[in-house]
């Protein structure tokens, strides 16, 4: 534990004493993934523009969207997409530490900005998946105070949520006894430099196609501490997460450390991006963190065969691809444990573990109108292990998608047509095996008659809703409202249930903010 620890605080500590001067320009913070920011630059990225941003890695940072809108302007969009571009920017300034003046010499000096909000929430699931509502209805308070501080490459971010909705969250692992209710759902240090980023703290990452969750790496999880880095450009570079996950402690009581790793090297040539990733669970009591583990630059798998470090080893690739004609088309795939030999002992025999994503976003109808379409399969025994500390999870929640053993369908119109507010009609069919990443793992003797998806009794989902945010002054709306029919409702073989199902946020985003220097 305390080489773990001292490994962060080192890197943590290189953010800071890397000679300042060696670059030009202001970091700054990243937008965090639960904004309604990014339901402006999906419908952005969807109609051709930010070809500057990533297609399979988020979140983005202030500057990085004020430098793409920028660029996007220079386009001159309709009416409606260039009001998107308008809320977009009012949306990210919140995390800026000088609202509209980053990029002179002056803004490079240290200084520090403070804001908040208020905000409500109507739902009725305290699970956050609407597809597989738990019905329980509520309308939450909450509220959040962010902080944000930056000088030249060094940037420091806090965001502190007071949000009453936790406390009906079945994911939530913290306490659910308090009135309020709340957690640090942010916050970091960095440094940003022009070949390279270093930063340790908590924020929500996700890696994979625009829309919808990584299968290797998202932010389905509650956020958690690691250490984050960079090196190379836009065109190749090498990016790493490494994370002290939570203790599992057994029924013998010997306390068991779990660690993380996952890197990744990735491409962009031209309007294609490609990137292979590598990911490594571990555990053991009093194990301790293993730098072979963590380094970036390492191959886990020949670390795995080589030198025999224990652990759940997962494969994955990603490609995506603009195109003027068909929009963007994206692509992913995770190998958590291919069977490939064609004999061994019993212990090898179980059922493949994988999953992989289609995605197609900004599919051309008239004008500004688009299509989407997307397909998921995550197997039945995908992001499990057969040593239960090592499965994909932290705090009982997956460190990629939130459930296995499904697969999903939709489809939906990416609608421009009410200025500041993009929307999202779609209809998407899923079906929900009982398998789960939080079950033990079968034994050899049931690998047999273990199915490799669709396990127990099959729930079907059916949902046709209708998803958007919308600005308007200091007022910040997002949500997701429709209409679910299950069948074999919560796997009850005949069962059937249809209602509405939805989650609505209002936010109040006071203009005012606190300032040092």
């Amino acid at each position: 534990m305390s080489k773990y620890r001292g490994i962060l605080v080192l890197g943590a500590a290189a953010c800071l004493v890397v000679a300042p001067s060696a670059v030009s320009g202001q970091a700054s913070a990243y937008v965090p993934l639960d904004d309604v920011a990014y339901t402006y630059i999906d419908a952005l990225m969807a109609r051709g523009l930010f070809k500057e941003l990533s297609m399979l890695e988020r979140p983005f940072t202030e500057r990085a969207l004020r430098v793409a809108i920028d660029s996007a302007r220079t386009r001159e969009p309709q009416t409606v997409v260039a009001s998107y571009l308008d809320e977009l920017y009012k949306s990210v300034e919140k995390y800026a530490v000088r609202p509209g003046n980053s990029d002179t010499l002056a803004a490079q000096t240290f200084r520090a900005r403070g804001t908040g909000d208020l905000f409500t929430t109507a739902q009725t699931s305290g699970r956050r998946e609407l597809m597989l509502s738990d019905r329980s209805k509520s309308v939450r308070p909450g509220g959040s105070i962010r902080l944000v501080m930056a000088g030249r490459p060094i940037v420091g971010f806090t965001r502190v949520l007071i949000d009453t909705r936790l406390n009906v969250d079945p994911e939530f692992a913290g306490r659910k006894d308090r009135k309020l209710a709340g957690r640090t759902e942010d916050g970091y240090v960095g440094g940003q430099w022009k070949y390279g980023e270093l930063t340790f703290g908590r924020v929500g990452r996700n890696w994979g196609p625009p829309t919808v969750g990584g299968l290797m790496l998202s932010n389905y999880a509650y956020t958690y501490d690691h250490l984050y880095g960079v090196i190379g450009t836009d065109r190749i570079h090498f990016s790493s997460v490494i994370a002290r996950l939570d203790d599992s402690i057994p029924p013998t009581g010997l306390q068991i450390e779990r660690y993380f790793s996952i890197h990744r090297l990735a491409f962009h040539l031209g309007n294609w991006d490609f990137a292979g990733t590598e990911s490594y669970v571990y555990s053991g009591a009093g194990r301790g963190f293993e730098p072979t583990l963590a380094n970036p630059f390492n191959i886990y798998a020949l670390s795995w065969r080589n030198e025999k470090r224990d652990g759940n080893l997962g494969l994955g690739g990603e490609v995506a691809v603009r195109t003027e004609r068909f929009g963007t088309l994206a692509g992913q795939f995770f190998i958590d444990d291919l069977q490939i030999d064609r004999s061994c002992n019993p212990y090898c025999k179980q059922p493949s573990s994988y999953a992989l994503t289609l995605a197609a976003e900004g599919l051309p109808l008239a004008g500004d109108q688009r299509w989407f379409a997307s397909y998921t399969r995550v197997s039945n025994l995908a992001y499990r292990n057969k040593n239960p500390n090592e499965t994909y999870e932290i705090y009982g929640v997956g460190l990629a998608r939130g459930f296995s053993d499904y697969d999903e369908m939709k489809a939906g119109l990416d609608l421009s047509v009410v200025p500041a507010t993009p929307l999202r009609l779609y209809i998407a069919h899923r079906r929900q095996g009982e398998g789960s990443y939080n079950v033990p793992f079968p034994l050899p003797a049931d690998y047999a008659t273990t199915p490799g998806i669709f396990s127990g009794v099959v729930m079907g989902v059916t949902r046709l809703a209708l998803s958007g945010a919308s600005k308007w002054r200091d007022i910040e709306i997002g949500g997701d409202v429709g209409v679910n029919h299950n069948t074999n409702d919560q796997h009850i073989v005949g069962a059937t249930h249809t209602g509405l199902e939805g989650r609505v946020k209002v936010a109040i985003e006071p203009r005012w903010s606190v300032s040092f220097q």
